[in-house]
């Protein structure tokens, strides 16, 4: 009887260690998907499966079960990962080396056969055919890798934050305004605030850097009736309204 043979194994380990390499030292997007994503839905469970011996009498069925054995494997690590606080790109790198590395070394200790049932070529199928649907697969696999990563350098929700408070119940008789700049790169302003339709405070030329906060207490008469407040935001360069927001002062 022949020695069982470990070369898929090694194969795994190998595949396990470079993506981890590949996740710690790039940010290539393409690069962390090609190594990332048969480790994910695959060669892990493969190698689960030789881990604790199941066998199965297709090749179809087989790759059926390694993506099952992968997907538990990543729920586990989800729960593994989120309970030491390290829910980022290198810590699944690193859950998927070491769920590998450990099932290998089970499936050794076991001695553990790689051979995998043969599956049937269909007729009309040519080795081309096999080259073209895997070069399809990594291209449509690179086009998301981008679609993604363009997707997550966007700023489309971040922006500049305008409010106004009116004054409070026994408070003095103040507007607080503010202006917070979440944007990416310095911002400036020109704020002009209004009482029933009438000019009360202008702030020319406000310079906002990224993250910071600009406020104001605007003093307001109380009179008999309650009385509108609105504060108008422009963009300097253009003089443009960027925010408006408003407030209603109590009456006395």
């Amino acid at each position: 009887m022949s020695a069982p043979s470990h070369r898929d194994l090694s194969m795994a380990c190998a595949w396990a260690t470079a993506m981890v390499a590949a996740v710690a030292i790039t940010d290539s997007v393409l690069l962390r998907a090609i190594l990332c994503v048969p480790m994910v839905f695959i060669i892990v469970g493969h190698t689960i499966l030789r881990a604790i011996g199941i066998r199965t009498t297709s090749l179809a069925q087989h790759v059926a079960f390694a993506v099952g054995a992968s997907l538990a494997a990543g729920i586990a690590g989800g729960l593994v990962l989120n309970g030491i606080d390290i829910l980022t790109p290198i810590g699944w790198a690193i859950w998927f080396w070491i769920v590998t590395i450990a099932a290998s070394l089970i499936a050794v200790e076991r001695g553990e056969n790689s051979d995998l049932p043969s599956w049937p070529r269909p007729a009309g199928i040519r080795p081309w055919h096999g080259v073209a649907f895997a070069v399809a697969v990594l291209i449509s696999t690179g086009a998301y890798a981008l679609a993604v990563r363009d997707e997550s350098s966007q700023q489309q929700f971040k922006y500049v934050e305008l409010w106004m408070l009116p004054p409070t119940n026994g408070g003095a008789a103040h507007l607080a305004v503010g202006i917070r700049n979440a944007e990416a790169k310095t911002q400036r302003f020109d704020l002009e605030i209004t009482l029933d339709d009438q000019p009360l405070a202008v702030f020319r030329s406000l310079a906002l850097a990224p993250g910071d906060t600009w406020t104001r207490e605007i003093p307001v008469s109380i009179a008999t009736t309650a009385q509108k407040a609105r504060a108008r935001l422009y963009r300097s360069d253009d003089n443009r309204l960027y925010r408006s927001v408003s407030a209603l002062v109590p009456s006395g």
